[in-house]
């Protein structure tokens, strides 16, 4: 493959194309206060090159160059004689090949039974295996599997076995995720006669699966039939990374997907979008990487705690939609973990007028507290037990630089981990003194 600059460049023509139908792509901007860099140890991101001010328009890609289901379902249909209620702009220019057969044999009614990351998983897949594609410098820059090393779908079972049983049981959800996303299509191009191995094999899938997954954006769609399928693949604006604060925000109209600052940036400072308040479990798990010191971090203490409860508990936390998903974070217990908590000190909770009040937000609850610290305190210090048999993990002589970096970072996991605890612990005694 072309190194990282031809590619990069090869992506600014293509969203500045003039070619297509006869129409100038005015609407594509770039502000010339940003550049792409490919930074070895943090990967690609968007920096500015001279000052920027808050509050300034710095991206703007037309719907042209936007990778989501409605431009997806408009690609194929040139192929399918498909007629859509939702238009797309979409070259006129087709490509035919081996691949154009496989378009031609899936129907409007099969495909738009597919979710967003099936559809558009698939897609990729057989794009980026043609010769000539609209998307292909797009494409082209999209990431490798080498770039989710870190990400535990990618993990050998001995890596694997290392995580915290949280991680493990986050990662299993998004094996899950992938698993049937992927089993899908395979059923339905076996239903259509298509070998499938020399379509879209798992490897291709997973790795298509992946780069959606990491770089999707939320974005309403007329064809979404859940939240989930509202998102969109925006060349460029991809390029921008995560921080637990907010940095840029988006706009969505007629004239495209548009980025906006929201702080200032100085020169050689790199920019940011918020993916939301997420824990380090989450961040590994669905994007590959982890933040030392993240705000957001919680630790899941769910199978702890369920351990604890009795049915007649197990039924009031169900009934009133507090079971499972139990965490604590900096500020200490989540509300649902307070809940669980104070259901277990009751033998009969749902004749408890306390309970439900404390549910209802009209009784904070301290009568719960000294036990429910107690409680929380142990499960922590075992955690804090854990984390240190694993924060140390050897890996400085590992000939393998994936495994390397890989020890390196669950070692961080469990150091993050026994801080949070030791800290909770603390707040928790400081509480009750």
């Amino acid at each position: 493959m072309e190194d990282f600059d031809t590619r990069l460049s090869e992506l600014s023509k293509w969203i500045n194309s003039t070619s297509y139908g006869g129409k100038l792509s005015r609407e594509t901007y770039i502000s010339s206060d940003l550049v792409v860099k490919d930074v070895k140890g943090s990967g690609r991101g968007v920096y500015a090159s001279e000052n920027v001010n808050p509050n300034s328009l710095i991206i703007n890609i037309p719907h042209r160059f936007l990778l989501n289901f409605v431009t997806v379902l408009n690609h194929i249909a040139k192929y399918n004689g498909m007629i859509l209620a939702n238009h797309a702009i979409v070259p006129s220019d087709m490509n035919h090949d081996a691949y154009t057969k496989v378009y031609q044999r899936l129907s409007k009614d099969e495909l738009i039974k597919l979710s967003s990351f099936q559809l558009l998983s698939m897609y990729i897949s057989i794009e980026r295996k043609r010769n000539h594609s609209y998307w292909r410098p797009f494409i082209n820059m999209l990431p490798s599997i080498d770039d989710f090393s870190l990400m535990p779908i990618n993990f050998d079972e001995d890596t694997l076995s290392l995580l915290p049983e949280s991680t493990k049981a986050m990662h299993h959800k998004v094996l899950q995720r992938f698993d049937h996303d992927y089993q899908v299509i395979v059923d339905l191009l076996r239903r259509k006669s298509v070998d499938v191995s020399s379509v879209v094999t798992r490897d291709e899938f997973l790795l298509s699966w992946l780069s959606i997954n990491s770089r999707c954006l939320f974005m309403k769609l007329p064809t979404s039939s859940s939240p989930s399928d509202n998102f969109t693949m925006a060349p460029y604006v991809d390029f921008i990374n995560h921080s637990p604060d907010d940095h840029c925000n988006l706009k969505i109209d007629g004239k495209g997907f548009q980025v906006f600052t929201t702080s200032a940036y100085s020169r050689d400072e790199q920019l940011y979008f918020s993916y939301g308040p997420h824990s380090n479990e989450f961040l590994l798990t669905e994007y590959g990487f982890i933040i030392v010191d993240n705000k957001w971090d919680d630790i899941n203490v769910s199978k702890e705690i369920l351990f604890l409860l009795k049915p007649n508990h197990v039924e009031f936390l169900k009934q009133y939609d507090y079971f499972d998903n139990y965490t604590v974070n900096r500020e200490g217990m989540s509300f649902r973990t307070e809940v669980a908590l104070a259901a277990f000190q009751e033998s009969n909770p749902q004749e408890s007028r306390r309970l439900i009040a404390l549910i209802n937000g009209t009784f904070e609850g301290s009568s719960y507290m000294t036990v429910s610290s107690r409680i929380i305190s142990e499960i922590l210090e075992k955690i804090i037990h854990e984390a240190e048999q694993y924060q140390y993990l050897q890996y400085a002589d590992d000939p393998n630089p994936i495994r390397r970096s890989r020890m390196k970072t669950i070692g961080q996991i469990y150091r993050n981990r026994k801080q949070l605890s030791r800290n909770v612990i603390d707040n928790l005694t400081k509480l009750q003194t």
